[in-house]
């Protein structure tokens, strides 16, 4: 299947959704799966993960060669590492890393509300291996409810032709922008499909 097929399967699967691991996800394979039955979801310690991506990234940007041309032992080397980081006991030849979700958000974000699960099962992985980061404070913008309350007049005409107003009392709830300091997380997931 072609990586533009694949990309529009994926974007249809993904129109309207809302949870931060559909938006943020990059596939890693052009392979397609079935959707998978059960997903284990895990946690990895974020300087694991962070570590060997660091020496990855590292490699590649030494690389003279590309990445793409590289051979199959040297990329095997590279997914063995990666492999090792997640903290998996498979032989990484068994595996297929589907792709990952990275982001950083300053709002609350559930790991076992059902989204994340969903999400890999639909994308054929049988591992959602997540790992998050504290990155500091950053200022957010909330909308803070505000009741505003009190008098308003109504004019009407009465059944013998006299004008006449009535004073009416409102109650009514307003959304004020207010600049408030959250915590930020980055947040990344890889998925992974154990291989028949």
């Amino acid at each position: 299947m072609s990586r533009l097929w694949r990309v529009l399967l994926v974007g249809a699967a993904l129109a309207g959704c809302q949870s931060p691991w559909e938006k943020t996800f990059e596939p890693a394979s052009e392979a397609a799966y079935p959707p998978s039955e059960r997903v284990v979801i895990r946690e990895v310690p974020w300087e694991r993960v962070a570590s060997a991506l660091s020496v990855i990234d590292a490699e590649r940007a030494a690389s003279d060669v590309h990445p793409d041309a590289w051979p199959p032992e040297k990329l095997a080397e590279e997914k063995a590492r990666l492999v090792a980081a997640l903290q998996l006991s498979e032989d990484p030849a068994s595996l297929e890393i589907l792709g990952r979700s990275d982001f950083s958000t300053t709002t609350n974000v559930e790991i076992f509300d059902g989204s994340l699960s969903a999400f890999a099962r639909s994308i054929g992985a049988d591992y959602a291996l997540w790992s998050r980061a504290f990155m500091g404070t950053a200022q957010a913008i909330e909308r803070e409810p505000m009741v505003r309350s009190g008098f308003t007049w109504r004019r009407h005409r009465r059944r013998d032709g006299h004008v006449d107003y009535d004073y009416l009392p409102y109650n009514e709830t307003v959304y004020v922008p207010i600049v408030v300091e959250r915590d930020r997380f980055a947040w990344v997931v890889f998925y992974v499909r154990v291989l028949d």
